[in-house]
C-alpha cells in the first residue's frame, strides 16, 4: 500500500487556500485500494434503493397486505441487528475484506433467488420472509467490515478525509438510486430493479477481490505511521510545543493498548469507548422512533403537507447530510474534538425539540436540515476519532459494538413511538427526543475524557 500521494506529509496547521482543502479532502483516492472500496460501495449503495423500492411495490403489486409487507421486513431487520457482533468479530478474525466478499457475493445469490421465486409464481410469503432473514443476516455482518476496513487502507491522518468521502458518496447514491430504482420499477417492473440490484452486490464484490491492501498491508501502513509520527515530531520542534492537540491527531494512538489486549479488557478500561457508548444508546433511543414515526406524523396531520411535503422533509435531511460530510471533509485537525462534538449534539437537540414549533413546512425543512449537517458532521468524527485510537485488531467488533448500539434498540424505539404518538400526537416526540439528546451531550461534557480529547 501507498501513501495518499508521494508528498503527503502530517498537516498541522489550518490549511490556508481552497486548493488546499481540495488536496486533502480527495487525497484518500490516491490510495488504490480506497479507489476500489470508494466506488464498489457508491455502487452498492445505489442498488439498496433498487431493492428497497422493488421489494414494497412487489408485495403490494401481488396482493400482499402493509401487514405482510411488515413482516418481511421485520424478517429483515431483527437478523440485521442479531448479527451486528458477529460481524465485528468476524472481521477481526477473518480480516474485514473476507466478510464484506462473503456478504456481498451470498446477497448476488439472495436477490438473484428472489427474482428467480417470483419468475416462477413462488414468491409467497413465508419463502420471501426466510430470503429477507438471510439477507438481513448478511448485512448485519457487513456493517462492522465496512466500518473496520478502511483504518487497514488508509494512514490515520487521512481518516477523518476518507470517512466524510465515503458519507458524501453514500448520500449522493441515496438520493441516485432512488429517484432511478422509481423510474425503473415503473416503467419496467419490480423483478429487473431486483436484478439491478443483484449485479451491483456483484460489482462490490469484484471491487473488493481487486483490492490488494487488508491484513497484508498492515506492515507498511505501521511504516507510514512511523514516518507521520517522524514529521509531527519534527513540525512540533519548529512551531514549539504549543500544539500537542495537534499532534495528538496525528499520532497512532493504538500503542496506548498492549498488543494481546481482549475486547472485553478494552470495554472495561477504555473510558472514553464507554462514553461513547452510553452517548450513541440515549440519543439514538427516542431519535430513531422520532424520526420513523413522529417525523411522517407531523408531516400529514399538523404540517398538512402531505407525501410530497414530507418528501421535502427527507429531502431537506439529505442536504444537510451531504453538506456536513463536505464540511467534516474540509476539516483539519482540531485541538478539542471531543468539546466540538459534545456542541454538535447539543445542537441536534435543540434542531429537534423546536422543529414542530418552527411556524410550518419551510421552518421545519430547515431545522431538519441542520439536522442532518450536523449528525452527518457528529457520524464522520467521531467514527474517525474511535478508529484511529482503537487497538487495530479490535476495531471489527467495536464498529460492531457501536453499531449494536446505535441500532440495537430501534425496535423499541419505534415501538414506544408509536404508542406515544398515537396517545399524545407527534409533537411532544420532538422536545422528549431532544432532550435524551441533551442529556447524553452533558454525560459526555461531565466526563474528562471527552473534554480533553
Amino acid at each position: 500500500m501507498k501513501p495518499a500521494s508521494s508528498d503527503s506529509q502530517v498537516t498541522l496547521n489550518v490549511p490556508t487556500s481552497r486548493w488546499r482543502l481540495l488536496q486533502e479532502m480527495l487525497a484518500p483516492l490516491a490510495v488504490l485500494d480506497f479507489r476500489w472500496l470508494f466506488v464498489g460501495q457508491m455502487v452498492s449503495t445505489a442498488g439498496d434503493m433498487f431493492y428497497a423500492v422493488a421489494l414494497p411495490w412487489l408485495l403490494l403489486s401481488t396482493g400482499y397486505t402493509a401487514r405482510e409487507l411488515g413482516i418481511v421486513l421485520a424478517a429483515y431487520g431483527v437478523p440485521r441487528v442479531g448479527t451486528l457482533l458477529l460481524g465485528g468479530l468476524l472481521s477481526d478474525r477473518l480480516g474485514p475484506r473476507r466478510v464484506m466478499l462473503f456478504a456481498d457475493t451470498t446477497r448476488v445469490l439472495l436477490v438473484g433467488l428472489i427474482v428467480l421465486l417470483v419468475a416462477l409464481h413462488a414468491a409467497d410469503l413465508w419463502r420471501l420472509s426466510i430470503v429477507a432473514a438471510v439477507m438481513g443476516a448478511c448485512t448485519g455482518l457487513f456493517l462492522p467490515a465496512y466500518y473496520a476496513i478502511t483504518p487497514e487502507i488508509l494512514p490515520p491522518a487521512s481518516l477523518q478525509a476518507g470517512n466524510a468521502l465515503n458519507t458524501l458518496t453514500l448520500q449522493l447514491a441515496l438520493f441516485a438510486g432512488a429517484g432511478l430504482a422509481g423510474v425503473v420499477v415503473s416503467r419496467l417492473n419490480a423483478s429487473v430493479a431486483l436484478l439491478v440490484d443483484a449485479c451491483t452486490f456483484a460489482l462490490s464484490a469484484l471491487t473488493l477481490m481487486l483490492m490488494r491492501g487488508g491484513r497484508s498491508a498492515t506492515g507498511k501502513l505501521q511504516t507510514i505511521e512511523r514516518r507521520e509520527a517522524g514529521d509531527a515530531q519534527q513540525v512540533s520542534q519548529q512551531i514549539g510545543t504549543g500544539n500537542e492537540g495537534y499532534l495528538q491527531c496525528a499520532e497512532p494512538a493504538q500503542t496506548r493498548f498492549s498488543a494481546d489486549i481482549t475486547f472485553g479488557q478494552l470495554v472495561r478500561q477504555w473510558r472514553l469507548l464507554q462514553v461513547a457508548l452510553f452517548i450513541v444508546a440515549i440519543g439514538n433511543f427516542l431519535f430513531n422512533g422520532t424520526f420513523e414515526v413522529a417525523l411522517p406524523t407531523l408531516a400529514h396531520n399538523q404540517l398538512a403537507a402531505g407525501a410530497s411535503g414530507y418528501g421535502l422533509l427527507l429531502a431537506a435531511f439529505g442536504a444537510g447530510s451531504l453538506l456536513g460530510g463536505l464540511g467534516a471533509a474540509l476539516l483539519g485537525p482540531m485541538r478539542h474534538r471531543g468539546v466540538f462534538l459534545l456542541t454538535l449534539i447539543a445542537c441536534q437537540a435543540g434542531w429537534y425539540a423546536c422543529l414542530p414549533f418552527a411556524g410550518g413546512l419551510a421552518g421545519a425543512g430547515v431545522l431538519i436540515g441542520c439536522a442532518g449537517l450536523t449528525n452527518s458532521l457528529l457520524t464522520v468524527m467521531a467514527f474517525t476519532i474511535l478508529q484511529q485510537q482503537a487497538p487495530r485488531h479490535l476495531l471489527g467488533r467495536l464498529m460492531g459494538t457501536l453499531m449494536f448500539a446505535s441500532l440495537g434498540l430501534y425496535p423499541f424505539s419505534v415501538a414506544l413511538a408509536g404508542l406515544l404518538t398515537t396517545r399524545f400526537g407527534p409533537v411532544l416526540l420532538f422536545p422528549l427526543s431532544g432532550a435524551m439528546m441533551l442529556i447524553a451531550a452533558i454525560f459526555g461534557w461531565l466526563q474528562r475524557e471527552v473534554r480533553e480529547l
